[in-house]
């Protein structure tokens, strides 16, 4: 699992923890860290976004929570929290959007500002090609 292998130390670390009573949320934790790791790389190549799900222990019961490092750390207090869907009903508005976290992150790692307009065409193109694998995953 992406979790369990050893971190880089210079590369940003994307922290989620989400319920693990909905079995879906983990499956939404590894689709969300692809499709931001896909944008980061579009705009940065030298970015390599890794992951830690859950390193916490057991998080709280219905929760999804997002939070970004610079460099992986265990303590907490040194990570940039860009989502909580703690509160959010019903529980499909639980999980952001890369769009959603996209900006928060992008200002957390310090790289160049994701309001010019080839971060737009980045995120558009993620867009565009996340419909067709869906549509593609119903068929």
């Amino acid at each position: 699992m992406p979790d369990k292998s050893p971190l880089d130390p210079n590369q940003p670390v994307l922290y989620i923890e989400h319920c693990r009573y909905r079995q879906n949320y983990r499956r939404m934790a590894l689709n969300l860290h692809s499709t931001l790791a896909e944008a980061l790389r579009a705009i940065h190549p030298a970015v390599k976004l890794q992951l830690r799900i859950n390193d916490k222990g057991m998080p709280q019961i219905g929760s999804f929570e997002v939070s970004i490092a610079s460099n992986p750390t265990d303590d907490a207090k040194s990570r940039q929290r860009v989502w909580t869907g703690l509160r959010r009903m019903p529980s499909a508005s639980k999980i952001p959007h890369v769009d959603d976290i996209f900006t928060p992150v992008c200002h957390a790692l310090r790289l160049s500002d994701p309001q010019t307009e080839s971060h737009r065409r980045v995120l558009t193109n993620l867009r565009h090609s996340e419909g067709s694998r869906t549509r593609r995953q119903l068929q």
